[in-house]
């Protein structure tokens, strides 16, 4: 394993979270807007090397709530070396009462708010209240969960992954969905890291190992009894489906191997909304679509650009699809595969290779 997939992992995240901020919330997102911003920061960078000036209509791009979220987690397994919810939790906070204005919605501040609270004596029990004590089934757990999986995989103990992934999602996302959306994710980037190289990938493989490991999870949960139609909104097409995961995987199958493959088509059929069920399974589609097939339009991409400007003009919520699917991509094609001009213009990019390095040095322990 290379010390290029872990920064591909983390620094990808960061600067598709970047990128797709742009986009968010916009229903219809337009292939060719999605390029031209991309090409417009790969211009002003040309520029400013052979000039030495940056253009002055050029600013740089802030990450959002996915990455502040994301580097608290690695923080906190860095430091501790093992998972600390008391630890993790308290940096969540503190990193929202220290920077609020990163996009963070109104439910889970609700959430940092109990853990400030000096009553509050468990953690989770914030989390676990909301909704009628349902809990959030958003994809906040697993827009944040890919240091985890370097996590696992470096100390070789990615059996223990599942528990991990389950402890970190649950300090703000306790209903079943957003814990297993985390937990799939969490699988992806896993699996991503254990394929020797891009050369040898095989989509049809790499759905059919997340399938049997969801299959671990889901028919667990069907046993335990969890509803997950006691969630908080209306009810939603697969809250019937024992195995949602799975159904929304195995539509994947198909879907990624039409010539044609239209926008609408997969918003209706897997979704791009900020529900885990919605987006985690859109964000694998992303990654394995430009991973098989070259992204008309995208001609001349890699399969990493390819997969983030993809991603995000699937419109929805833009910066947490696209940072999911490059979390996945950046840990099989490397950091090599990432335009030095979105790393140059994405804020926190630094700081993610520190922490991927750091992740990294963690199998020599």
């Amino acid at each position: 394993m290379t010390l290029s997939r872990f920064k591909g992992s983390l620094v990808g995240a960061v600067v598709a979270d970047c990128m797709g901020s742009l986009f968010e919330g916009i229903s219809t997102v337009s292939l060719s807007s999605v390029l031209e911003s991309a090409e417009n920061l790969e211009k002003n960078r040309q520029i400013q090397r052979e000039h030495g000036t940056r253009p002055a209509d050029t600013y740089g791009l802030r990450f959002t709530d996915d990455t502040a979220m994301a580097r608290s987690v690695a923080a906190s397994l860095l430091e501790k070396k093992s998972f600390d919810a008391q630890d993790m939790a308290k940096r969540f906070a503190d990193e929202y009462y220290k920077e609020p204005d990163r996009g963070y919605g109104f439910n889970v501040v609700t959430v940092f708010e109990g853990l400030k609270n000096p009553e509050t004596k468990d953690v989770y029990e914030p989390a676990r209240v909301q909704f009628g004590g349902s809990g959030s089934y958003g994809n906040g757990g697993a827009m944040r969960i890919a240091p985890a999986s370097l996590f696992a995989f470096a100390r070789n103990k990615s059996s223990e992954l599942q528990d991990l992934v389950s402890g970190v999602t649950r300090l703000t996302h306790t209903n079943v969905l957003g814990v297993n959306g985390a937990i799939l994710e969490a699988f992806a980037v896993d699996e991503s890291l254990r394929l020797k190289s891009e050369a040898v990938f095989d989509a049809q493989t790499f759905l059919d190992s997340l399938i049997e490991k969801m299959k671990g999870v889901e028919t667990e949960d069907d046993k335990k009894d969890t509803n997950p139609e006691s969630s908080h909104s209306k009810k939603r097409k697969l809250d019937d489906h024992p195995t949602p995961y799975i159904a929304q995987l195995e539509r994947i199958k198909h879907l990624m191997l039409e010539d044609s493959l239209d926008t609408k088509v997969v918003v209706e059929e897997i979704g791009h909304d900020v529900s885990a069920i919605g987006s985690v399974p859109t964000a694998i589609l992303a990654f394995l679509r430009a991973a098989i097939k070259s992204i008309p339009g995208l001609e001349g991409r890699n399969k990493f650009e390819q997969t983030v400007l993809y991603a995000i003009s699937l419109g929805g919520d833009t910066d947490t699809i696209a940072t999911m699917a490059a979390a996945i991509a950046g840990a099989l094609y490397g950091v090599e595969q990432i335009p030095e001009a979105w790393q140059y213009y994405c804020e926190g990019v630094a700081d993610a290779e520190t922490m991927a390095e750091g992740l990294y040095k963690l199998e020599a322990l």
